[in-house]
C-alpha cells in the first residue's frame, strides 16, 4: 500500500490541493468559476486545481485542513483575501509558528509536483505535523513584503482581458493570484529560496543547508532585507506586523515568468 508523504504510514492515499481549496474558492467567487495561477511545472499562468495523491485522509482531513484553516483567518482578517488589494501597507496579527507550519506544508506540496527541492522539507515534516519544535532561525527563516499595485496598461505580456474584470475598473490593480514556486539570490549559496505569493502578499521562505552556521544565516537574512525592500522578517516575538508596499509591483513579480515560459531550465536560476 502507498505511504503518505506526511504521517509516513500505509494508508489508502487521497488527494491534497497544492494550493489549498479556500483559495480556488475564493477566485471563482471572483471571475465566474476561474481560478488562476502560476504553474511551475508548465511554466505559465493556467487555471485548475493542481493536486498530489499521495496525503492519506487522516492527516488530509485533519491538522492539514486545521492549517488551511488558520491561514484562511489570517487572510482574510489581515485583508489581504482581496480581488483588488491597492492599499499601501497591511498589519497581519499570526502565530508564527502555525503560518510558517501552513507556509512550509503548501511549499512542500508544490515541490512534490516540481521535484525540484522536496528533500529540503521533508526534515520539517514532523513541525509541519505538530509533532516537533520549530526550526531554529539558521535552518528556516521566513520574510513578508507587499507588492505594489500597477497599471495594467503597462505591460504586454499577460492576458489583460483576463485581469480587467478583476479590476472593476480601477485604475491601478493589485490581484489576487497564487503562486508557489522558488527564486534566486545571485551570488547566494547558504540557502535555497521558496516563494508562496497570496495576492499581495509574498512570503519568502530561506531553507538553509545544514551547514550554515547562526552567524552566517544572520548575514544572509540581513543581505536579503536589502534586496528587497520594505520587507519583513517574521518571528515568534512578532505577533503583529505592519509590512508597507514594495518597490516591485504585481507585475514585476509575473512578467518574467510568463515571458520565460518553456526557455529556461528552472534549476539553472
Amino acid at each position: 500500500m502507498p505511504i503518505c508523504a506526511y504521517c509516513r504510514q500505509d494508508r489508502t492515499l487521497t488527494r491534497e490541493h497544492i494550493i489549498p481549496a479556500f483559495l480556488y474558492n475564493f477566485q471563482r467567487q471572483l471571475d465566474e468559476g476561474a481560478t488562476i495561477g502560476w504553474n511551475e511545472v508548465a511554466q505559465r499562468m493556467v487555471g485548475g486545481e493542481a493536486k498530489v495523491r499521495d496525503v492519506c485522509a487522516e492527516c488530509n482531513g485533519g491538522y492539514l485542513s486545521d492549517l488551511d484553516a488558520y491561514a484562511k483567518r489570517v487572510l482574510s482578517e489581515s485583508g489581504l483575501l482581496v480581488a483588488n488589494f491597492t492599499r499601501s501597507r497591511v498589519t497581519i496579527k499570526h502565530d508564527y509558528a502555525m503560518l510558517l507550519r501552513w507556509l512550509l506544508k503548501v511549499s512542500f506540496n508544490s515541490t512534490r509536483q516540481d521535484r525540484v527541492h522536496s528533500p529540503l522539507f521533508e526534515p520539517h515534516v514532523p513541525f509541519i505535523m505538530g509533532d516537533a519544535d520549530l526550526p531554529p532561525r539558521h535552518r528556516v527563516a521566513c520574510l513578508i513584503g507587499l507588492a505594489a499595485p500597477a497599471r495594467l496598461e503597462d505591460t504586454t505580456h499577460v492576458d489583460r482581458e483576463t485581469f480587467l474584470k478583476r479590476s472593476n475598473g480601477h485604475r491601478l490593480f493589485n490581484p489576487f493570484v497564487v503562486r508557489i514556486s522558488y527564486g534566486a539570490v545571485r551570488g547566494e549559496d547558504r540557502y535555497v529560496l521558496r516563494l508562496v505569493i497570496l495576492g499581495a502578499a509574498v512570503f519568502y521562505l530561506l531553507m538553509f543547508h545544514d551547514d550554515t552556521l547562526p552567524g552566517h544565516a544572520g548575514a544572509a537574512i540581513r543581505a536579503f532585507l536589502k534586496t528587497v525592500p520594505g520587507s519583513v522578517e517574521l518571528t515568534t516575538k512578532l505577533r503583529l506586523v505592519e509590512v508597507a508596499t514594495g518597490q516591485k509591483t504585481w507585475l514585476e513579480l509575473y512578467e518574467n515568468q510568463v515571458q520565460r515560459a518553456n526557455r529556461v531550465d528552472p534549476r539553472s536560476e
